[in-house]
């Protein structure tokens, strides 16, 4: 049902071959219906989305496009948007599929459209984006040309709407994992660009997150850090 078959001969190219067998265990685990009580509903939910043909995908856009209302039957609508009913809250967004508007809780697109330009081109870069939630920024990422996005987030709601996603738009440079960037196995300083958004605030110890973070971007590479921030001088922190 969930297959990462494509990804694990990536991770090897960039430098990860050690990181392969320890993801393999923990995202079997974490996918196992008998440690979460809801997977084989959102399971279930995932085979009745219908196979449908796509005629394009738009991942650089506000709302992510995925197919249009012209290239869906009636019945078929209404059976997609059964099983996408299935996988709410729907957090990160928006997103757009067969001319079926996701109205996610949040803009997800108003945060990308203030940090694309300030940051290094993501054109052939890979990137790891951490806390990503369901993968919105991941697609987004991924529409900029990134040549391998993994994104990491332990809920397991968040994977089940990307697995959603992806059934339709089946693009194998870009993935989502159910870890925590704690449980990021034979960490190496492998990605061109990490992003942690919205996550530093959450973090007991804050100053490890950011050494975890720096343990794997590349020499030159960059992090793209968002945080609550507060005024004061230059030796003020808050923990």
């Amino acid at each position: 049902m969930f297959d990462f078959c494509e990804l694990y001969p990536q991770l090897e190219a960039i430098g990860l071959e050690r990181s392969i067998e320890p993801l393999k265990t923990l995202v079997a685990d974490k996918f196992n219906p008998a440690n979460h009580g809801d997977i084989k509903r959102w399971t279930e939910a995932l085979s009745n989305l219908p196979k449908l043909q796509i005629q394009f995908i738009n991942l650089d856009r506000d709302s992510v496009q995925i197919g249009s209302n012209s290239n869906i039957a009636l019945a078929d609508k209404a059976q997609l948007t059964d099983a996408l009913q299935e996988f709410r809250p729907w957090r990160k967004g928006p997103f757009e599929l067969f001319g079926i508007d996701i109205d996610t809780e949040w803009r997800s697109d108003w945060k990308w459209n203030r940090l694309k330009d300030q940051i290094s081109p993501l054109e052939g870069r890979t990137v790891l984006d951490v806390g990503c939630g369901n993968g919105y920024h991941v697609l987004r990422m991924a529409g900029a040309g990134a040549k391998l996005v993994v994104g990491i987030d332990p809920t397991l709601l968040f994977n089940m709407q990307f697995q959603a996603l992806q059934r339709y738009i089946q693009n194998d440079r870009c993935w989502l994992l159910p870890i925590t960037l704690e449980e990021f196995p034979e960490p190496s300083a492998v990605f061109d660009t990490v992003f942690s958004m919205g996550v530093l605030y959450h973090r007991r110890s804050p100053i490890d997150h950011l050494a975890q973070l720096k343990k794997l971007i590349t020499p030159g590479g960059e992090l793209v850090l968002e945080t609550l921030v507060i005024d004061g001088s230059v030796n003020d922190i808050l923990i």
